[in-house]
């Protein structure tokens, strides 16, 4: 028994690092889930459905813009400072090039926002809205998640998202009480992402002694084409998961987008150990790729979120009156046929990230990306051609391509001899 406890103990010592920084995600994504679930009844009562509409359009436009401020370095960077976590010069170099590189890319998408207020009179309207909402671009640069997640240290994240979102949720309260309040939610955000980039910079700068410099511009160049790739599939998946909803909202009826993105929000609820595993696997994927831990990582998401699966298909219409009330029913189907997209996506995942791009494959993985929006647009014609589109044919088509991606990565990791 002592023999059986020790090598217990051992195995936990050797990835104690992967399971403190999975008790932290972990944390941190229950943390970003409860947040919206408390504040939403608040502010859709005080602000009302047109003022709020309005505040998650604005976020959801600037959303856009923040996969271009992002520009995939959210892995690559993560990779980078993976492997040279013990290199202070080189992390020095890695940290400063992404946030010159993040900042202009800041500046390009303030002039693409000021633009499109410009020529589109909707917009111009509640210009401040949206200028008040790049906050979310300005977040992504000075709170440098990438880099905590790179050298494996979650814990510093966490604490600061924890003190950030607390002081987002008492403000909240304070300040709004009725729908010309509604500028004060992009400034409050603002103000929780400000004191969460200041003071992951400090850390950055103050405990792991890392410079800030100006790097020469080849290597400026090498930072920004080493992340090109990842951007772009980036921008295929974004468009793909983002569209359904807009067709609903076209092609059929605004109920239908009710339904469908009720059902997308549950399903972002079961995916996340799939998210909380791949972040924090990554880094060390990218280290030293072991092939028995992934696997075995494989594994045990795919069992935990298969019994998530089997539960929603027996307890769905109940579980959707209880946390959305007897009128939304419908969406319960919808997610019954959406949530089985998760099985492909826990192995691709596996594949694709953890595998091709672990493994410098960058183009390969952008190459199937496009692919696959190719075929999902595709899909998508041929049912408005043949009048099939609907609020249940969608999510069809999202297992077709989370199948088809799989397919995929499979038959490339095969080739190149990573599996």
């Amino acid at each position: 028994m002592k023999k059986y406890l020790k090598n217990i103990s051992k195995k936990l010592s050797v990835h104690k690092t992967l399971i403190q920084n999975f008790s932290y995600l972990s944390a941190l994504q229950v943390i970003n889930l409860l947040l919206p679930l408390i504040t939403y009844p608040y502010l859709i009562r005080v602000l009302g459905e047109e003022t709020y509409g309005l505040v998650i359009f604005a976020q959801a436009v600037v959303g856009y813009l923040l996969i271009l401020v992002q520009f995939g370095f959210n892995i690559s960077a993560t990779k980078e400072i993976s492997i040279y976590r013990n290199n202070k010069k080189k992390l020095s170099e890695i940290v400063s090039s992404v946030l010159l590189i993040k900042s202009g890319l800041f500046i390009l998408s303030a002039a693409i926002l000021s633009l499109l207020i410009l020529i589109i009179p909707k917009l111009h309207d509640y210009k401040t809205l949206f200028f008040l909402t790049l906050w979310l671009c300005l977040y992504d640069i000075i709170f440098p998640i990438w880099y905590f997640q790179g050298i494996e240290k979650m814990k510093y994240i966490t604490y600061i998202t924890l003190i950030s979102r607390l002081t987002f949720l008492v403000l909240i309260f304070v300040l709004i009480h009725g729908p010309s309040d509604y500028l004060f939610i992009p400034v409050i955000n603002g103000i929780g992402s400000l004191l969460a980039g200041v003071t992951s910079l400090f850390i950055i700068y103050r405990i792991y002694h890392v410079k800030l410099i100006i790097p020469p511009f080849s290597k400026l160049k090498h930072y920004f084409a080493d992340s090109v790739s990842i951007f772009i599939s980036n921008i295929s998946v974004h468009l793909y998961l983002a569209t359904n909803k807009i067709l609903a909202g076209i092609f059929l009826g605004l109920s239908d987008v009710a339904y469908y993105d009720l059902a997308e929000k549950l399903l972002n609820l079961l995916k996340l150990p799939v998210t909380i595993v791949s972040q924090v696997l990554f880094p060390q994927m990218s280290l030293s790729y072991d092939k028995n831990l992934l696997k075995k990582s494989i594994r045990l998401v795919f069992f935990t979120t298969l019994i998530g699966i089997i539960v929603f298909q027996f307890a769905g219409d109940n579980l959707i009156i209880l946390f959305a009330g007897a009128p939304m029913v419908p969406a319960a189907n919808v997610t019954r046929i959406l949530i089985l997209s998760l099985i492909p996506l826990i192995i691709s995942n596996g594949l694709g990230i953890q595998t091709l791009l672990s493994h410098g494959y960058n183009n390969i993985y952008t190459y199937i990306n496009l692919q696959t929006t190719l075929l999902y647009f595709t899909l998508i014609a041929a049912l408005i051609f043949i009048n099939q589109l609907s609020v249940l044919t969608l999510p069809v088509v999202s297992i077709i391509i989370e199948i088809f991606l799989l397919i995929s990565f499979f038959m490339k990791c095969k080739k190149l001899n990573l599996i």
